[in-house]
């Protein structure tokens, strides 16, 4: 089996976890999700592991402090993981939060008032 196989074979191995853990934690923050997910496909252009490890670990790092902060919550509407701070799923493109209709600030969808006024005035689900 000739080496440049072999490479390829590590370089998709080192890839393809990557690139599905990429496309869901960004698709989930709607953050740029087509290119953190397809950054790493420049691995596979390299010629040598040593590298590829290297540019895999560096886009991993990257990532971690450019993304969005915050925790992951489920959309009330199609159950799929979603940032905290949407008001729109980036999956079902529905409401992911309701509106207070005295202060007009998002409102988790489970709340029984809103956190900001205090207000019980929300809109309907």
């Amino acid at each position: 089996m000739n080496f440049d196989w072999i490479l390829l074979v590590v370089n998709l191995i080192l890839i393809a976890p990557l690139m599905f853990f990429l496309y869901r934690d960004s698709r989930a923050r709607d953050y740029s999700w087509m290119l953190w997910t397809l950054m790493p496909v420049i691995i596979l252009f390299s010629n040598s592991v040593p590298f590829s490890i290297l540019f895999a670990v560096t886009i991993i790092v990257f990532y971690f402090i450019l993304r969005p902060k915050g925790a992951i919550l489920k959309c009330p509407k199609c159950g799929k993981p979603i940032h905290e701070i949407l008001t729109v799923c980036p999956f079902c493109r529905r409401d992911a939060k309701r509106e207070c209709l005295h202060c007009h600030e998002p409102v988790p969808w489970d709340a029984e008032q809103c956190p900001f006024c205090k207000s019980r005035a929300l809109t309907k689900g």
